[in-house]
Formats: C-alpha cells, structure tokens, sequence
C-alpha cells in the first residue's frame, strides 16, 4: 500500500511537471490574490479626449452657424432686391411703405411706365441727395421699387446724368438733374422734382425746421396721370385784373394737378378757350368782361356736341366793384350776387380767426351729401342769392349756408345796426347745372359759383379746414372725373417727428453710461467667464 501510494504521488508530481512545461497556465486559486504592482499609465488619443470632443463639437457647430448665417444673408439679399416689401420698414410714419390709394393705382396699370431716377443708386440709398436739407431720399428708390414689385408693367431704372448725358439731353428742357423723378408711358411723360416731392416748413413753437414728405402721393399720381387715356383740363381766364392771382393759388393749382388735371392758362378777350377745357375759372376779375367774352361761356356751355361734362368756377370779393355783363350771365343761370357786400356772423363759434367776417358754413348741397366736411370756411364773402331752383333744363342749389346768426354789412351799415344786426341765413356758394344726354350716358353743363375768393389762396388751401378736401371732390364731381380713376389726395408726412423725447441729462446717462460703459463691460465680463469656463474643459 505504501509504495503503491508512494508511486502515484510521484505520478503526479510527474504529470504536474509536464503540464508546466508543455505552457499550460492554471487560474490562481480564489482564496489568493496576485499582488498589485504599478498600473501602467493608459495613453489615448488626441482625438479622442473629452477636450477633443467638446471643442471639436463647438467648433463644427460655429462654422456651421456661420455658414448657415452667411447663406440666410446673402438669401435675404437676393430676395429683398428682388421683392422690396421683404424689408420691414421701422420708420415711425411708415415712410417706405406704399398707401392703399397708390397701391390700387399700381395695380390698375395696363401699359408699359418706366419710371427713371435721375442720378447714381448709391446716392439715393445712402440719402446723399440734398442731404444738407436733411431729406431722406432713400424713400423716393423705395417707393418706386415697392411700386414696380406691385405691377410688373411698372420699370425702374437709374440714370447717371455723367455717364448717360444722351438720355438727359432728349429731355433738354425738362432740367434733368440728379433727384429728379421722370415718369414716362406712350402717351406722355411727367418729372417730379424735389419740391413734388418733398417740403419744409418752420415750426412755429420750436423755430426748428420740419421736414415733410408726399413721395407716396406724388410717385402714385404722376404714374396715374401718364396711364390716362384723356386728361381733363382747367384753364383759368386772366386778362381782367385779376384780384386772385394765379401765383396765389398755387395750392389750388397744385392739387388740381395731382388730380390729374393739366392746368393752363388764357387771355380771354385775345385767345379762345381750348377745345378740351372741361372747367373754366374766372378768378375774381376787377374789370367786367365783354359781350364776346360772355359769348365764349355760352359757346362752352352750350355743346351739345361734348360727350362729356363742363363747368365754369367763378368767384367774388366784396371790393371788386361792379361786373354788369358778368352778373348778368349768372343771373341766367339763377344766381344773383350781391356786390360791395360782405357776410359776417354775430355767433363767436360760428367764425374763425376771431374775425366775424371769416364765416364757418356748412355743406348743404344734395349733389355734396355723400361725404360729411366739418369745418368749412369762407372767408370775406359776398352773399349770393338763388332767383330760383328749377328754371326749364337749368337747377340752382346752394352749396355753403351760414348760421340763422349771419347778417350783411354794407358800406352804408351804420355801427349801430353792426351791433344790433339783422340776421338770417346766407348763402355764399352755389351750383347751377343742366344736363345733357348721349344714349344711356348723362353729362353736367354746370356753373358754379363762390363768394369768397380767399377759399382758393394758399392761405386757406393749405390750412387744416376742410376746404381743400371739398373744393378737390367738388371739381371732379363738375367734371365727372370722379369716376374715371383712382386720384390721388396729397397728405404731406413729417419726417422729421421725434417719438421719444428725453432731457439732455437722459441722453447723457443712456448714451454715455449705458451703451458706451455698461454695455460693453457687460459683454466683456460675460467673454471673459465663458472663455475661462471652456479653457478648463
């Protein structure tokens, strides 16, 4: 048993030694743990740290931001050249956007109208022109633009007077300088210069100048004027003495124009009225007109041939003295006007100006009914009396009424009865009309009678009554052009209004401590911890 047990310990110790040298590796037991030695250090990649990985990271997302900045920018360009109402006005009046009225005309073109500014198109984007007066005449590119993405029969070109004198010298009457605005069509052409365009005025309050704008309305109706098909006409007669002068009434003259009326100019007694005239005025004449003169009213009137309507427009003053041939011919047409007289109003809320004889009227008309004008005003006015309101073809209707608190001053009211007057209603503004039919078509022959000659000066015109709205709607409704298209109504728009207004010592403290102090040392702490925060990551 011995040497039996003896035999296989040496056996395995034999197969043990073998098993060692043939390489075979036996686990450790459990209950031994190897000793720990030194942990070789662990080397990684460059590219594969965590300050690879974040920086890495940041760096593709920065190019790519910046590339998908640079793409929108140059995206927002394209499109913004191309369509000019992507850019969005911040402008408090909303200066380089267009009016519904010029819109709806923009729209209604049917033919080819280039409109061309004259000088380089950098000047009018960086406001160069005339920039000494403050204007901002970016808005006239603007505007054109705005109007040519609204109808693509709408052209805007640039035309460099120095590298284009060809095109100016076509024009060589017209001064076509740098800011001036050629709008043209097959029909005809019209140039807008600074002053259609733009105008100032000094504030009686502050003494500054303020700066005012109608690019909109003047852009929109020079477009509408050469698109029309036929232009109505308002000559105004001259070679009495006229106590209104035409270079008073340029108002007058410059609203008519804007309602697209070609305005002229005539001696009645050596020059006959022009064919196309569908309204005459006859501005306060201080000498009577002659039996031929009153024969060319007639024949103006009485055309039975004209597909279209007519009217005169006289008015008075009460100093012009006698006018028998010319009171005559109204009277025929059922308007008696009262001359050397002048209407006044004893109601002090009933007169402007603090002057009596700057009577406030109102609109009575039926063929003025469909608009409401609340402050009217018809200043030293001869009273006019209606002979009667149908008289065979021809109606008479009153326009402007005054007060029951009216009364009349002659040269022989005494300052007893000026004091104590009797009053009563007075007219001072009529219409007389006939109407003349071709088919199915009606036409006015019409007279129309004021009398305050002041209502058409500039002093008046311009001013915040309602005159001038009234005035405009009446004449095209004389013309019956009101109907014909779509006219524009100058609305002049200060440029130049502060919407914020701050002492000097708020712009001090927001100029100089909050945007050049604050501000910058803001974004210069919050750089400076995000790159310290990022350089230990």
């Amino acid at each position: 048993m011995d040497e039996n047990k003896q035999s296989l310990e040496n056996q395995e110790e034999i197969e043990e030694v073998s098993e060692i040298e043939e390489g075979a590796v036996q686990e450790p037991s459990p209950e031994k743990k190897p000793e720990l030695g030194p942990k070789p250090e662990k080397k990684t990649s460059l590219f594969k740290g965590n300050k690879f990985k974040r920086g890495g990271m940041a760096t593709v997302l920065t190019v790519v931001f910046i590339a998908v900045v640079v793409v929108v920018n140059l995206l927002v360009s394209v499109l913004s050249e191309r369509f000019p109402s992507m850019s969005i006005d911040l402008t408090a009046q909303k200066m380089n956007t267009l009016s519904e009225q010029a819109t709806e005309i923009a729209r209604g073109i049917q033919q080819d109208t280039d409109i061309y500014l004259i000088g380089k198109e950098e000047a009018y984007e960086n406001d160069a022109i005339y920039s000494g007066y403050g204007l901002k005449y970016s808005q006239v590119m603007n505007l054109a633009k705005r109007l040519e993405e609204v109808n693509s029969k709408i052209h805007v070109q640039f035309i460099d007077p120095d590298t284009n004198p060809d095109f100016i010298s076509s024009y060589s009457g017209e001064n076509l300088t740098t800011g001036r605005v050629l709008i043209k069509t097959e029909k005809r052409y019209k140039v807008l210069t600074v002053d259609d365009m733009f105008s100032m005025s000094q504030n009686q309050n502050t003494g500054a100048t303020d700066m005012f704008s109608n690019v909109d309305s003047a852009l929109a109706g020079a477009i509408e004027v050469v698109n029309l098909e036929k232009m109505p006409i308002l000559t105004i007669a001259t070679g009495h003495d006229e106590m209104l002068a035409v270079d008073s009434m340029n108002a007058f003259i410059e609203m008519m124009e804007k309602q697209n009326f070609d305005v002229r100019q005539i001696d009645m007694l050596t020059e006959e009225i022009p064919e196309d005239t569908q309204l005459l005025m006859i501005a306060t004449p201080s000498t009577d007109y002659t039996t031929e003169e009153i024969q060319k009213l007639w024949d103006l009137l009485s055309d039975q041939e004209r597909q279209e309507s007519v009217s005169v427009l006289v008015s008075f003053y009460p100093g012009q003295g006698k006018l028998p041939n010319l009171t005559a011919f109204l009277e025929e047409w059922g308007v008696s006007v009262g001359m050397g007289s002048v209407v006044a109003e004893s109601d002090a809320s009933r007169y402007a100006l603090t002057n009596p004889q700057c009577v406030m009227v109102d609109s009575v008309g039926n063929s003025m009914k469909e608009k409401t004008y609340k402050r009217l005003v018809s200043p030293l006015s001869v009273p006019l009396e209606v002979l009667f309101t149908g008289n065979g073809d021809v109606g008479v209707e009153e326009l402007w009424t005054t007060s029951e608190g009216a009364y009349v001053v002659t040269e022989n009211t005494s300052q007893e009865e000026m004091e104590n007057p009797e009053t009563s209603k007075q007219t001072v503004a009529t219409l007389s009309s006939t109407i003349t039919q071709f088919g199915n078509e009606f036409y006015y022959r019409s007279v129309m009678v004021f009398g305050s000659s002041h209502i058409f000066s500039d002093s008046f015109m311009e001013t915040a009554f309602d005159n001038a709205e009234y005035l405009s709607d009446l004449m095209k409704r004389a013309t019956d052009t009101d109907g014909s298209s779509v006219s524009i109504m100058t609305k002049n728009v200060q440029t130049n209004t502060m919407d914020v207004t701050a002492s000097q010592n708020t712009i001090m403290m927001l100029g100089l401590g909050v945007f050049t102090i604050a501000l910058p040392v803001l974004v210069l702490v919050l750089g400076l911890g995000i790159f310290l925060k990022r350089r230990h990551l």
